[in-house]
């Protein structure tokens, strides 16, 4: 059960928090299927942050914003690639970046929905681990992440008090808490199955953690080549074996899995911004043919590359 003196919001906060910093109007639902949404960022950020009372839903639509979703009060459901996730007060539920999703909201309660680009924080090399961590749902409740759960919802709780404040400072607050939030849950998967992998007898030299750092960064450039779990282990100078095991604790992925991820985002931004032809973007991001590629494609995204591109408005 998640401790509820955590995010109980005053009287006052309730009120101020249903206006906008800029006087945006609020938040509002609507009934398009697989709509892409632009998020109406506030000026000169990529965020935009709502306290939300109203009822009724969002039918399944997508963006290339993170989505936070914590419920205040009453459940909450949200279903992620036709995943479904019940919410209870306090949980935080993190649906990455260009995921389907729907949300079915109770006839009462509130909740706070967060929305924002991870580009900033991944110009930190650091970032790489967490954006892979990222890469997929992540739910963060007193049950399933108890050593780091007051930590994280008491930022996402003083997240949204600099958001609502007027302080000029408050952009870095923000992104200050934001931050810690992400490097918390980061070094709490990183490290819980540390304990597990001590256990083995590990070659000397650079960390396990150091050598997935590394290789993450490497694999930022060379992710469209044909590379193979063999070469790269043998390039981390790790077993096959052992980097297997680290790769998946450092990442929350396979190395193929991880690999796919890479291809797939870069495939999306050369299908968004640009009029390349789906064959050579194909084999810019390391697929054999056509076929190949849109199958993958539709594995991560649930449409052709086709389709994505014209929700994209290049169709």
């Amino acid at each position: 059960m998640n401790p509820k003196h955590l995010f109980t919001l005053t009287e006052s906060q309730k009120r101020d928090y249903q206006i906008q910093p800029d006087e945006f109007p609020g938040l509002t639902w609507n009934n398009t299927v697989e709509e892409y949404e632009l998020p109406p960022y506030m000026a000169q950020t990529t965020l935009r942050f709502w306290y939300n009372v109203q009822n009724g839903g969002f039918s399944t639509h997508w963006h290339n914003a993170q989505e936070i979703i914590i419920p205040l009060e009453e459940n909450f459901s949200v279903t992620v690639q036709n995943v479904p996730f019940l919410l209870k007060p306090g949980d935080i539920l993190l649906i990455p970046p260009g995921e389907l999703h729907s949300i079915e909201a109770p006839s009462s309660g509130s909740r706070f929905v967060f929305l924002l680009e991870l580009n900033l924080f991944c110009q930190f090399g650091n970032f790489l681990r967490t954006q892979a961590l990222l890469s997929k749902p992540v739910l963060i409740t007193a049950d399933t992440c108890p050593e780091i759960y007051e930590t994280e919802i008491s930022l996402i709780m003083e997240t949204a008090a600099h958001y609502w404040s007027d302080s000029p400072s408050k952009l870095l607050f923000i992104y200050a808490c934001l931050m810690k939030f992400y490097a918390h849950y980061t070094d709490y998967r990183t490290g819980k199955q540390a304990t597990v992998v001590k256990q083995t007898n590990r070659p000397k030299g650079k960390s396990p953690s150091e050598n997935i750092s590394r290789l993450l960064e490497y694999l930022q450039s060379h992710y469209a080549e044909s590379i193979t779990l063999e070469e790269i282990s043998k390039k981390a100078g790790l077993s096959k074996f052992y980097f297997t095991k680290i790769f998946k604790q450092h990442t929350g992925q396979t190395f193929y899995e991880y690999i796919s991820f890479l291809r797939i985002q870069a495939a999306e931004a050369l299908l968004k911004d640009t009029t390349v032809s789906v064959s050579d973007i194909a084999a810019s991001c390391g697929y054999a043919n056509v076929s190949s590629f849109s199958r993958v494609f539709r594995k991560y995204r649930e449409c052709s590359p086709l389709e994505y591109r014209s929700l994209h408005g290049h169709g």
